[in-house]
C-alpha cells in the first residue's frame, strides 16, 4: 500500500526562524559567509560594499 504525504505552507516556526535572522541582519551581527551569501541569492538582504541591507523583500517578510 503507498500512501503519499502531501507537505502544506511551511511552518511558521520556519518564517520565525527566518524572521530572527533577518533581525540579526538589521542589528549587524556577525553572520557566517555563506549564510549571507544564502540570503542575498533569495532576496532578502543585498551586500552593499561590507554590509547586509535588507531588501523589501526581508522588511516584508519581517512584518508579516
Amino acid at each position: 500500500m503507498f500512501i503519499e504525504k502531501v507537505e502544506g505552507s511551511p511552518s511558521p516556526s520556519s518564517d520565525a526562524e527566518l524572521c530572527q535572522l533577518l533581525h540579526a541582519v538589521r542589528r549587524g551581527d556577525v553572520i557566517h559567509p555563506r549564510l549571507k551569501q544564502l540570503l542575498v541569492h533569495l532576496g532578502f538582504v543585498e551586500l552593499r560594499g561590507l554590509q547586509l541591507i535588507l531588501t523589501g523583500k526581508g522588511r516584508h517578510l519581517m512584518r508579516t
